[in-house]
């Protein structure tokens, strides 16, 4: 029967044999990394030297278990390895690896807001082997009653792809965030503007822009006009459907309202880098988000007007600030939010969306909708956007025998 091999990583009997000079030899079998079985020397003065010497020089070719990451790494260690991973990974957005960074890490901005829960403050003393199941479901649940499921959620994604990758280093045998409860997103149904509510909406705008008292707050009277663009933006919202950031980071080199029929592209957005401050990015949120869509009579009247008044600015935006850089989306929801007034408060530019995706859900069907929207499929578009509810076929024939 052939002699066992060696597990990777052991070794054999050792066996000591002394020397014509005095020294003892020390020798045994070691299974390398490779797959190699090996016989290793090392020798001593003695006889119980020359074999602590030697295991002494195989815990050194063992290694820890997993090198760089090991059963005793902490998960702040963790976390730091995990991100450089990412920074090398292609295909992640700078503002992704930002939201990454401020899930981990403590903030040290004297504007943040005190005992917010983070990776590191939260987990990051404990070692690999400690970040049990119930451990880091016990973290995630803390929370969630905090009342942050989103914030839950991210946190859940991040621990469970260091974990994975401590799995793939040999310093766990699997992963322990798989195993954590499930945290489910809140429910809502899509609720879109219908026409009446949409008339009275712009009529609101309008009598903003046109510096009307609003829900108690005096008119206008001195200092910077309202900027009447917030209502040009909503009707390029309104009629088709873009990310807000997809509006905002619009340029007339996409913009042709000399084709038949005029249209626009959406082939790109706006976001906000660490470091950096906003930048146009040069691609939309998704592959599918990169679209032309054909523009609606009021939206060309609104464009032509624009166009006409438009200052030129160096990154040819549509819309951009004030000062002919970019419109802070931030800043925009802040100004939309006074000019919506109390009345509209559940009106947000997503509602647009849905009011978009509903109409023409309703006439074309959800995958146009979805098509419209910039989805990869109907599956999103029909779950948070489209305010209808859905029709069951006539089914009248069968039933009408359940008269009495």
């Amino acid at each position: 029967m052939p002699r066992q091999s060696l597990p990777i990583g052991t070794y054999g009997r050792i066996t000591t044999k002394r020397q014509p000079n005095g020294r003892w030899r020390a020798t045994t079998r070691y299974r390398d990394e490779d797959g190699i079985t090996r016989t290793v020397h090392k020798f001593g003065p003695t006889k119980g030297r020359a074999e602590e010497i030697l295991r002494e020089s195989l815990t050194q070719r063992t290694g820890s278990r997993g090198g760089l990451i090991t059963r005793d790494t902490k998960l702040a260690d963790l976390a730091d390895l995990w991100l450089a991973e990412k920074v090398l990974q292609e295909g992640i957005a700078q503002q992704t690896l930002d939201l990454y960074w401020m899930e981990i890490e403590v903030s040290t901005d004297c504007r943040a807001t005190k005992g917010t829960i983070k990776i590191k403050s939260a987990l990051g003393g404990l070692r690999v082997w400690e970040a049990t199941t119930s451990r880091i479901d016990a973290h995630l649940k803390r929370i969630v009653l905090n009342g942050h499921r989103e914030k839950a959620r991210r946190q859940r994604v991040i621990l469970s792809e260091m974990m994975s990758m401590a799995v793939r280093h040999d310093a766990i045998d699997r992963n322990p965030v798989r195993e954590v409860a499930d945290l489910p997103r809140k429910r809502q149904k899509p609720r879109a503007a219908d026409l009446e509510t949409l008339a009275e909406l712009r009529t609101q705008l309008q009598d903003w822009v046109d510096g009307k008292p609003l829900d108690g707050a005096p008119g206008y009277t001195y200092g910077p006009r309202r900027n009447p663009r917030v209502l040009d933006v909503a009707d390029v919202e309104l009629g088709t459907g873009p990310r807000p950031g997809e509006a905002l980071a619009l340029r007339w080199c996409d913009v042709d309202l000399h084709a038949q029929p005029p249209r626009i592209t959406l082939s790109g957005t706006i976001v906000r880098i660490k470091g950096k401050g906003l930048i146009r990015q040069e691609w939309t949120k998704t592959d599918s988000g990169y679209r032309t869509v054909v523009l609606p009579q009021f939206v060309v009247d609104t464009l032509r007007r624009v166009k006409a008044e438009a200052i030129e600015n160096e990154l040819d935006l549509v819309f951009p600030n004030r000062d002919g850089g970019i419109w802070d989306p931030h800043n925009f929801n802040r100004l939309w939010r006074q000019a919506r007034g109390e009345k509209f408060a559940w009106v947000t530019p997503k509602t647009f969306r849905k009011t978009v995706a509903s109409l023409i859900a309703d006439q074309y069907g959800p995958q146009a909708a979805a098509q419209q929207l910039g989805h990869a499929n109907d599956s999103v578009t029909k779950r948070h956007y489209i305010d209808q509810p859905t029709e069951a076929p006539d089914f009248t024939a069968a039933l009408g025998r359940l008269a009495g």
